[in-house]
């Protein structure tokens, strides 16, 4: 049981019009131009009708204003460089006109370089004439230009997905390249379904957003409503969810209809569903099973009509086998599962978030290939949260010493709370963020890209005590 069933995941994979004939609903009306424009699936159209797929090489620095992306078809041997003789010529003044030679392998290639001026680099490395492997994923720097090895360029080639803020309900548009642009395919086919939605992804990987397109691409009208559910203390878990009569208790001035009400005909997100407490998720799994719920205070029960959906970044199968999680909770929660893939997965879409976050605050700064390169490379705990936090403090820095280049020194420490291991929040992350913020919650929950809740869950699962890490 450690690993979740992908069975609704292909499920969730029927076109809408039959997701939703098989939900009992009417087909999904035709889209309209601006839906079809901002909605659509680039990687669906790039790949329509093709059987093999193509590898090569994405440019994902520098990229373009348009958002389009230049894409190298490798053969089975190729020249980079600016020369006639180049099978693949980047503009670039920085490249020589022999630059490096590619040799396709079963799963990436053999990089080597050919005595250029400003080199070549596969993972951050400098490679020389004996070569290196550069695997589908690694990155390849020629120059000034960073790319990435893809084992399909059409998937690559379209431009990045976005999606109006006030058609999410968030203050800024989201934008995503090829890989988080298929589960966000997969949440709009999903919204189509009358099947709760399970979502599971790393802390700052995105779950909300798929869980507001879930809302906003459903048939229902209702609104949505988010509850960070582990963050409710137990005696306000009912009150918060169930809602409380007019005098239920002290305090209880006038009624209140709680979460799964004021979420009628729309969506009730839940996260952090994974840790909430065992007690808790009895009151919760009735709730679902009934439809219904009973305030605080009220005679009786009261239908509920909220589709809900749910995100969590722990591995419920494990925790099920652990007995910290309720199975039949765990069934009830996951008739259709979305995976959100860390952003140390996606070091295309670090370029990508990194140039909207430079756009959104307007920045005189150019991006030093070397600082994408370094972005690209590192393990984003926090994944986009922390992205945007780092970047944030990053272009103070560099705009406070009158810099027209963000460059890597302009980067705060990234490798005393990242460096190496699987992705998890560790005890000694953990331990090196609560001493560099001086002991100071909310400050180290920024540095990790974390909330202050999933903070305290991760300090006392390690058991750390932070005391001793306060400064006198």
């Amino acid at each position: 049981m450690s690993e979740l069933s992908d069975s609704s995941v292909l499920t969730a994979a029927l076109t809408p019009r039959k997701a939703a004939r098989s939900a009992g609903a009417a087909p999904a009306p035709a889209p309209d131009h601006e839906a079809t424009t901002e909605d659509r699936s680039g990687a669906a159209a790039a790949t329509a009708g093709r059987v093999f797929k193509r590898s090569g090489l994405v440019v994902i620095h520098p990229r373009r204003d348009d958002d389009r992306v230049e894409a190298w078809l490798a053969k089975a041997s190729a020249l980079v460089g600016r020369g006639r003789d180049a099978d693949i010529r980047p503009t670039d003044g920085r490249i020589s006109r022999a630059h490096a030679s590619l040799e396709r392998r079963a799963d990436g290639f053999t990089v080597r370089d050919l005595h250029s001026r400003h080199g070549t680099f596969v993972q951050g490395e400098r490679v020389g004439a004996g070569g290196a492997f550069a695997r589908t994923g690694n990155l390849v720097r020629f120059g000034e230009t960073l790319t990435m090895v893809v084992d399909d360029v059409d998937r690559h080639r379209s431009p990045a997905r976005r999606i109006a803020a006030e058609r999410l309900q968030l203050p800024k548009d989201v934008v995503a390249g090829p890989a988080l642009s298929a589960v966000w395919d997969q949440a709009i086919r999903a919204a189509h379904l009358g099947e709760s939605v399970l979502i599971l992804g790393e802390t700052g990987s995105g779950k909300e957003c798929v869980a507001r397109i879930v809302h906003a691409y459903g048939p229902g009208g209702g609104p949505f409503v988010g509850v960070n559910v582990a963050a409710l203390p137990e005696p306000l878990f009912e009150a918060e969810l169930f809602g409380h009569a007019k005098g239920a208790f002290t305090g209880a001035t006038g009624a209140r209809l709680g979460a799964f009400r004021e979420a009628a005909g729309g969506v009730l997100f839940l996260d952090e569903v994974g840790d909430l407490r065992p007690e808790l998720q009895v009151k919760l799994l009735r709730a679902i099973d009934l439809r219904r719920v009973r305030p605080l205070g009220a005679d009786g029960d009261v239908p509920i009509t909220a589709r809900i959906v749910c995100a969590t970044s722990r591995d419920l199968g494990r925790a099920c086998e652990a007995g910290e999680f309720r199975a039949d909770l765990w069934y009830r929660l996951s008739g259709v599962v979305l995976r959100v893939p860390p952003l140390r997965e996606r070091p295309d879409e670090v370029t990508l978030l990194v140039h909207e976050i430079l756009r959104e605050r307007a920045a005189p700064l150019r991006l030093a290939v070397e600082t994408a390169e370094t972005l690209a490379l590192a393990r984003w705990e926090g994944n986009a949260r922390q992205l945007r936090h780092v970047l944030g403090h990053a272009v103070d820095r560099a705009l406070a010493c009158d810099a027209d280049e963000l460059r890597p020194e302009h980067l705060p420490d990234l490798g005393s709370v990242q460096g190496g291991g699987d992705g998890a929040l560790t005890a000694r992350r953990l331990q090196d963020a609560m001493r560099t913020t001086g002991g100071v919650a909310s400050r180290a929950a920024d540095l990790l890209g974390i909330s202050r809740t999933t903070l305290y869950a991760a300090l006392k699962r390690h058991q750390i005590d932070v005391r001793s890490m306060r400064r006198r």
